[in-house]
């Protein structure tokens, strides 16, 4: 069975690995680790999943929780980018 992720809005779309994998490269995590992860948050997915779906913020949060171990100063980075995303979208 194909896995799918349950989107905040409710929406389902397939797995994509390189969202996850691009996401954490931009955070500041290296190539290898980067698809370390993926390769964990993957895994650990299609065991984790419920009728062949996962929510988004799951993921999030089991990568969230690799970086650390991975890359503490990518996790660290990845907040503040997060906190400063927060903080625009409440100008806007």
């Amino acid at each position: 069975m194909d896995l799918m992720v349950r989107k905040t809005d409710g929406t389902t779309e397939p797995f994509d690995r390189n969202k996850i994998k691009n996401g954490v490269m931009k955070a500041g995590a290296t190539e290898e680790q980067a698809e370390d992860l993926t390769a964990q948050v993957e895994t650990w997915a299609q065991e984790a999943a419920v009728d062949g779906v996962i929510a988004t913020s799951e993921i999030r949060t089991k990568g969230l929780e690799i970086l650390g171990q991975l890359n503490p100063e990518a996790l660290e980075s990845y907040k503040e980018y997060e906190a400063q995303k927060k903080q625009e979208e409440a100008v806007e």
